[in-house]
């Protein structure tokens, strides 16, 4: 029976340490996600003559294309709409069409732009 307890005691003590581990694991990795209990984070370079013959430069970066013009976009929008507001996301403009002075009316809708071709990718309307 004494062997039972003592065998208790020990998983017991096992469960705590595993418990405090696994809190000061997400503790450490929520402060640096690259963190590893058992192991460096720090990354091994190779060196510069490995990477090309002496002699030729390297071109770290791609050269920047100039952005292409489009010119100008006609949205149709009457003297009583205006924009209310402007959103985008990665190659996509989001125009938000309002009423420019009273409530209610056709304005309200979301136009669609691709900023790369400058065209009007589409309209959506809320239905009325």
């Amino acid at each position: 029976m004494r062997w039972l307890k003592s065998l208790v005691i020990v998983l017991a003590a096992l469960i705590a340490l595993a418990l405090g581990l696994l809190g000061y694991g997400f503790l450490k990795k929520s402060a640096d996600p690259g963190w590893r209990l058992l192991g460096s984070t720090t990354m091994t370079t190779p060196a510069v003559s490995d990477l090309a013959p002496a002699g030729k430069p390297i071109q770290s970066t791609p050269p920047a294309t100039p952005a292409r013009t489009w010119g100008e976009i006609n949205l149709g929008l009457g003297a009583e709409c205006k924009v209310d507001g402007v959103q985008t996301e990665g190659d996509r403009l989001y125009l938000t069409i309002g009423p420019a002075g009273m409530p209610g009316g056709t304005c309200h809708r979301v136009v669609v732009i691709d900023t790369t071709r400058g065209r009007v990718l589409g309209t959506v309307r809320p239905s009325q």
